[in-house]
């Protein structure tokens, strides 16, 4: 352990930086990414012609920033990172599921699982997961989606409230749909929608 350490200082070392404890460079990484609004963009009215911005405005669009508005990178950027953070890799997906890494990937082939690449390493989602075996019904959901929906896209669509998914206490997400147990169709006919 301590060796490894001593590498990883001396990795930080050769590039001009000094290693920081995970919780330091998750403070760095938030304000950094916090000053990416102020960097990155300037008012969105800027990027408009006036005759673009007269017409918007006379439809009844607001083109002016509002104060203390989320910034939609960041918030994906965050997503992303909690993914990643909390995502398996196959032989971990496998170890959950008892089966061997080669069937987590034909599992991923068929779409039965989602993953994503983060440069040549499979990272799977933990959401599609119990505490021993995979949600039930999530592989036919999954094959009904979309293939090409980023990991984050498919974590919103899991995780929001659908007004289709009603019950008494309010609309649910596919996931909490899931988890209860309820029946399938009108998750997999919403997945076949996008």
């Amino acid at each position: 352990m301590a060796s490894s350490n001593a590498a990883e200082s001396r990795y930080f070392q050769l590039h001009g930086l000094r290693s920081k404890t995970p919780e330091a460079l998750n403070r760095s990484l938030r304000e950094a990414i916090s000053e990416l609004r102020e960097t990155l963009y300037g008012p969105s009215a800027e990027e408009l012609t006036v005759p673009e911005q007269e017409l918007l405005e006379a439809s009844g669009a607001r083109i002016a920033e509002r104060r203390g508005a989320g910034d939609p990178l960041l918030g994906y950027a965050t997503t992303f990172a909690a993914l990643l953070e909390t995502s398996l890799t196959p032989a971990e997906a496998a170890a959950r599921l008892g089966v061997t890494p080669t069937r987590v990937r034909q599992l991923i082939a068929q779409r039965a699982l989602r993953a994503f690449r983060i440069e040549r390493n499979l990272r799977i989602p933990l959401f599609q997961f119990q505490e021993r075996g995979l949600l039930p019904n999530v592989a036919r959901v999954n094959a009904a989606l979309s293939g090409d929906l980023d990991p984050v896209s498919l974590w919103r669509w899991y995780s929001t409230p659908d007004p289709d998914l009603e019950t008494d206490a309010g609309p649910l997400s596919p996931l909490a749909w899931l988890q209860s147990g309820r029946d399938l169709k009108p998750v997999i006919a919403i997945a076949r929608q996008l």
